[in-house]
């Protein structure tokens, strides 16, 4: 991904943590909690939000505290954000 020459940013929330405005920002940006939700996360699970994904803020605050409830890796292109492994969005960047 490196080498297309794009301007291409990373966001590492593993080491950094994520706020929850960032949050709601990335969930607006892929268009919905269920785009951007780890299905595999105990918590997504126990919650029963793998079939009925909850509202953004209420995504976005328990991201703040478990951030691993996001899926990796976050994309940001321009304006356009990718969540989680996208072979199909990433061969259509330009």
């Amino acid at each position: 991904m490196r080498k297309t020459g794009l301007d291409l940013t990373e966001i590492n929330y593993a080491k950094t943590g994520l706020d929850e405005e960032t949050v709601k920002t990335l969930v607006a940006g892929a268009g919905s909690v269920a785009a951007v939700l780890n299905t595999r996360h105990a918590i997504a699970k126990e919650k029963g939000w793998v079939d009925n994904p909850p509202d953004a803020a209420t995504f976005a605050k328990a991201v703040a505290k478990e951030p691993n409830l996001l899926r990796r890796p976050i994309l940001v292109v321009g304006k356009k954000f990718i969540v989680g492994f996208d072979k199909a969005a990433y061969s259509k960047l330009e």
